[in-house]
């Protein structure tokens, strides 16, 4: 049996610092807790992760792009790696994190199963029709022009004498196919795109109290987004030295962690528990 999950009808994009797991001793331990990022924003199918500024210099700018590049790493189809990825220092520990296992990210052997199965597939000749490579030790030819290079998705009726394969469009919300990671500028900036914006800190309202409204709220938004801060810092001192004020930057301020027994809760740990609480009532 295939394993299908589709999108979230409503997505849900996670806000975090640039300066995320920058103090990080070595890159072994920073590609550990970047992949561990990964695997619950895959877990929860959030559809896209946005990393904003919360600290002036190219050093965390460039931090920015090894968290960036080691997700994008972990959100390419295994087979597609080594076209895709060349060898490189920021690259050293990547192989070590466990797969996504999403569901365009199959198993080996899944297509000799039959039924209905999904592959990341990446466009190597393009013209009337594109060759795709879908890591099925072949090429495939889909009768559609795609642009060289791009990825897609490609659906694969599996059946007992013959396979039948066609492209289809990565927001149609058929097939949950991972999430994008994005470096952008300041949080107020960000903010103004979306319809409902939460920020979670300890300084919140305990989010017990208000879930069945959160939840409405998500229900009827077309694009929500949850913020984090920094462990060292939370998004009241973020906003603050930009001279913002959190009351108007955001709809709904929660603490998802009430009672909280240790001192400060990293970032990947607050989004965990974050997305499992709003999870239960979404599914």
């Amino acid at each position: 049996m295939s394993f299908i999950q589709p999108r979230r009808p409503n997505p849900i994009h996670i806000l975090i610092p640039y300066s995320y797991a920058y103090d990080t001793p070595s890159l072994r331990e920073a590609t550990a807790r970047i992949g561990f990022l990964g695997r619950v924003l895959a877990t929860f199918r959030v559809e896209r992760l946005v990393l904003y500024r919360d600290r002036e210099g190219e050093e965390y700018r460039r931090h920015a792009h090894l968290v960036k590049e080691i997700l994008d790493y972990l959100c390419t189809a295994p087979y597609l790696r080594k076209r895709l990825y060349r060898l490189k220092p920021s690259l050293r520990y990547a192989g070590l994190l466990p797969p996504l296992n999403i569901p365009t990210h199959p198993e080996v052997d899944d297509i000799k199963r039959v039924g209905t199965h999904y592959r990341q597939a990446l466009v190597i000749a393009a013209g009337h029709t594109s060759v795709v490579d879908a890591g099925l030790r072949r090429d495939i030819r889909i009768p559609r022009r795609l642009a060289a290079g791009s990825r897609i998705i490609i659906k694969a009726e599996v059946g007992e004498a013959r396979h039948r394969f066609q492209h289809i469009a990565g927001d149609s919300g058929e097939i949950y196919d991972g999430f994008t990671t994005a470096i952008m500028g300041s949080l107020q900036d960000i903010l103004r795109d979306y319809q409902l914006r939460i920020a979670t800190s300890r300084k919140g309202e305990n989010i017990a109290k208000i879930i069945p409204e959160l939840v409405r709220d998500i229900g009827n938004a077309q694009k929500t987004c949850i913020a984090f801060g920094a462990a060292d810092r939370g998004l009241y001192e973020i906003v603050e030295e930009t001279g913002g004020s959190m009351e108007k930057l955001f709809h709904k301020i929660v603490n998802t962690v009430p009672g909280q027994g240790v001192r400060t809760v990293r970032t990947e740990e607050a989004l965990a528990y974050t997305l499992a609480i709003i999870n239960i009532h979404l599914t």
